[in-house]
């Protein structure tokens, strides 16, 4: 790395670290007890430039890389904030996505206000009945006029729909074609969702400490048109796909900072704690396991920061993307729960975070993507095997 970019990352580092500082763990427990979107957060990092961190300067960001927001996701998720899920939705899918696939029009109206903390975005994706087969979805946009739809569908374990000012909506507007499976998907761009009166919102519960409800989202008839179609008509599954790596990477990075979050705290208490006239950190029974995660998880950063480089590089970063993914998620949980063990009986105690981090952390091994999918890809496309589903 050239003394420069050294030096950049170094000032990002010590820049979000600080941020990080001013929203401690009462802050993030209220947001979460309350279902509070954290406004004063968010306002915090689009002051400091960071919801912007990747898009071009021209559109009001800081015109910098994938890199260099895997490194603020990372810091913002070891300091104990709630980085990589804020970050994942609207800087990632409505940022990235509107940056490489908008028309100038969408780039205008949209970027400049994804960096400046205006707008919010949640992503209807995920259906009941496909899962993870994306090409199965039944949600369908039936033509009604020139450039124009009607939407219906049912969407489902959807993070965010009450706070969000646009929904990536992804819909079929043709029949599922096996001579053309990839084609017929088709993404829009939906104001104010939770408003619309042909979407209606049903809390789903979950046990996880989130400070956004999960949502089963039932469409009935929602007039879209050609100005909301982010990208080509049938063409959108190509675009989703490449906004998937990035997807990828900020969530290793977000797991990747709740795994160190987990060591940090492990070795503090394992320092602060003394049992038969000694800290317990003094014992290889409880030193060794957090200094291997330690190691697991930097090694796990390399991998993470390569496949960042490469597609800011833009070259192919699947495999790396893929594989950081699921490292991060085994390594940071792994983490977590060595953290939970060092603690005791105090690691399942509301006073100490562990738990919670814990919690946090398992959801990265089933989404955005199951570990066992990303074993498929690279078992398929990096290794040469049959396809095995």
């Amino acid at each position: 790395m050239a003394t420069g970019e050294a030096d950049l990352h170094d000032m990002i580092r010590d820049s979000v670290q600080d941020l990080a500082a001013d929203f401690p763990r009462e802050y993030w427990r209220e947001c979460v007890e309350e279902y509070r979107f954290p406004q004063e957060y968010w306002d915090a990092l689009a002051d400091a430039g960071w919801l912007g961190v990747a898009i071009p300067e021209e559109y009001g960001g800081e015109g910098l890389g994938m890199l260099e927001m895997t490194i603020v996701i990372e810091e913002l998720s070891r300091a104990g904030t709630m980085g990589g899920i804020v970050f994942v939705l609207t800087p990632v899918f409505g940022g990235i996505g509107i940056q490489r696939h908008g028309t100038e029009e969408q780039k205008q109206e949209y970027l400049p206000r994804i960096a400046n903390g205006d707008v919010t975005f949640c992503m209807g994706l995920t259906e009941a009945a496909a899962g993870t087969n994306t090409l199965n979805i039944d949600t369908m946009a039936e033509e009604v006029g020139d450039g124009e739809w009607a939407v219906s569908g049912q969407k489902m374990f959807i993070s965010g729909v009450e706070n969000a000012d646009t929904m990536l909506l992804v819909s079929r507007t043709a029949e599922f074609d096996k001579s053309n499976p990839t084609g017929g998907v088709t993404l829009f761009l939906v104001e104010d969702p939770a408003e619309r009166d042909a979407i209606d919102l049903t809390h789903v519960e979950v046990e996880l400490p989130w400070f956004e409800k999960q949502y089963q989202v039932d469409i009935d008839g929602l007039r879209v048109t050609e100005d909301d179609v982010l990208g080509t008509v049938d063409g959108g599954l190509y675009l989703l796909w490449d906004t998937l790596n990035t997807e990828r990477i900020a969530g290793a990075a977000s797991a990747l900072g709740g795994g160190l979050r987990a060591v940090d705290l492990a070795v503090d208490y394992a320092n602060d704690r003394n049992v038969f006239g000694a800290p317990i950190g003094s014992h290889q029974a409880i030193q060794h396991p957090i200094a291997e995660s330690y190691a697991k998880l930097t090694a796990a950063r390399e991998v993470t920061y390569k496949a960042a480089k490469l597609w800011d590089e833009d070259e192919d970063c699947g495999t790396e993307a893929n594989s950081a993914s699921l490292l991060t998620s085994e390594f940071g949980l792994e983490a977590a729960d060595r953290a939970i063990q060092t603690h005791g009986g105090n690691g399942f105690t509301p006073e100490y975070e562990v738990f919670d981090i814990w919690r946090n952390l398992r959801l990265t091994k089933t989404a955005p993507v199951s570990n066992e999918m990303i074993l498929n890809y690279l078992g398929e496309h990096e290794l040469g095997m049959p396809r095995s589903y």
